[in-house]
């Protein structure tokens, strides 16, 4: 159930995005943006499949508690009495309203349909947020802080994958990038302020909580948002040279290479949410994450904290990870395949990973 629930939200800040991305280009002007295709079948499968993939962890609440009640008294108690519940029976309301405005939509005509799809998705991306983890910690913060987290991203991703998976040509793509580049400064800048709140409300220590599974996963997290800023960046401004010099520059294996690193993160994200949050007093010896293990077996407890001691170990893979973003600019370059790129990427990502796990020592 556990593997099932991390896809699901995985999907689910997908089509999230999708949503998002394809409501906002709908309200763009053609002249600032390349022409699109979103087939409309696409919207409604993504907003049909909303209330599916929120239902899984509904469903492993009321899986838990209907050992002691009975299936039936558990759904009915989840979806009245639980936070979880309730916001479920929102979202599914929501998602309802949402098929029906995508239905009775003509894409791509010019009116207010797009401009109440992206209200309704936003509305939806709040119910997800006061059934969060932040949310239960902390009602006012954690909802809010987790609200702008998930709406900074969607639209940041959503319009990328849409320009990225569903442009037919290249018309005014230094007219789009002009916007777009503003766009994911802004969208940028609101994921880290309250991504930073959000780590205020679940976190106990940032470095300390590498230790376990929900650390390991935000410590991931925030590696890989190292090769998306160089995509960001190559993309808001080599692209742009590239293309002064050369209209016939195809910019689109690069926005999709982006696209690969931004789903990453969704999965590392999807997977550690469903952890239990480093809060209060949560380090125990049977907590340590299994990654964590295989760097360091010590017998561990409460009392323990996080240091650092630079070594040989540290100074190779720090080497090692300056070669593979080396590798990565050559890829831009050469204009090799995106997998080529993605891997390097990965690569780089891993080597300072295992660069900070070597240095670690417990106190």
């Amino acid at each position: 159930m556990g593997i099932l629930v991390i896809i699901s939200q995985a999907l689910l800040y997908l089509f999230f995005s999708v949503l998002v991305g394809s409501f906002i280009l709908l309200l763009v002007p053609n002249k600032y943006r390349p022409d699109i295709k979103i087939p409309k079948r696409f919207l409604l499968i993504s907003a049909i499949t909303i209330p599916v993939l929120s239902f899984l962890p509904v469903l492993e609440s009321i899986l838990y508690i209907s050992l002691r009640l009975g299936l039936l008294e558990s759904f009915k108690i989840v979806l009245t009495t639980y936070t979880i519940g309730n916001a479920w029976a929102f979202t599914l309301l929501g998602s309802v309203v949402l098929v029906i405005l995508i239905s009775l939509t003509r894409f791509p005509e010019k009116d207010k349909s797009p401009l109440l799809g992206v209200f309704v998705t936003f509305l939806l991306i709040l119910t997800v947020a006061w059934s969060s983890h932040a949310g239960a910690i902390d009602p006012t913060i954690g909802i809010i802080s987790d609200f702008l987290h998930l709406t900074a991203v969607s639209i940041w991703v959503g319009i990328l994958l849409i320009i990225a998976w569903f442009s037919i040509n290249q018309n005014n793509w230094l007219e789009f990038l002009s916007w777009f580049s503003m766009v994911a400064v802004g969208c940028l800048t609101a994921t880290a302020l309250s991504g930073l709140f959000l780590m205020e409300v679940m976190v106990d220590g940032y470095i300390d909580s590498w230790i376990v599974s929900y650390g390991q996963g935000l410590l991931l997290k925030h590696l890989f948002l190292l090769p998306l800023i160089f995509y960001a960046l190559a993309n808001s401004s080599i692209v742009k040279y590239k293309l002064s010099k050369d209209a016939s520059f195809n910019t689109i294996p690069w926005l999709r290479g982006e696209s690969f690193i931004l789903l990453t993160i969704f999965t590392i994200t999807a997977a550690f949410s469903q952890q239990s949050p480093p809060h209060g007093n949560y380090l125990t010896n049977d907590a340590v994450s299994p990654l964590f293990r295989l760097f360091h077996t010590n017998f561990i407890n409460s009392s323990n904290t996080i240091g650092f001691v630079v070594n040989l170990n540290t100074v190779l893979f720090f080497f090692l990870s300056l070669l593979f973003i080396g590798l990565i600019v050559l890829s831009f370059l050469k204009k090799t395949s995106i997998i080529v790129s993605f891997l390097c990427s990965c690569l780089f990502v891993s080597s300072l990973y295992f660069m900070l796990m070597v240095t670690v020592v417990i106190r």
